[in-house]
């Protein structure tokens, strides 16, 4: 369930990327994941994934997994997101 929220979720923010803003990528400051109900093999899920907010150089965004057939709630994440800075600083 955490790489498919840390996946899901990150996918979310590139809609709103944007020259000069979280156009760099981002890495995970955390990513809380609560399991409250079992997803059973061969379940189908729903994901619904939400951004929060984004800074300058933090974001934070949530996620939501459902089962298909009836919406009951399966899984939750809470992902802190940082600016990627790629960019060299200095001149070696």
């Amino acid at each position: 369930m955490a790489t498919i929220f840390d996946t899901t979720t990150s996918m979310a923010i590139v809609p709103v990327a944007r020259e000069g803003f979280w156009e760099t990528g981002s890495v995970t400051r955390s990513l809380n994941c609560t399991y409250l109900r079992p997803a059973p093999e061969g379940t189908e899920l729903l994901i619904e994934c939400e951004i929060v907010h984004l800074g300058k150089r933090m974001g934070l965004a949530k996620g939501v997994m459902r089962r298909k057939h009836d919406g009951s709630l399966c899984y939750t994440c809470e992902h802190q997101k940082a600016v990627a800075d790629f960019k060299p600083k200095y001149n070696l």
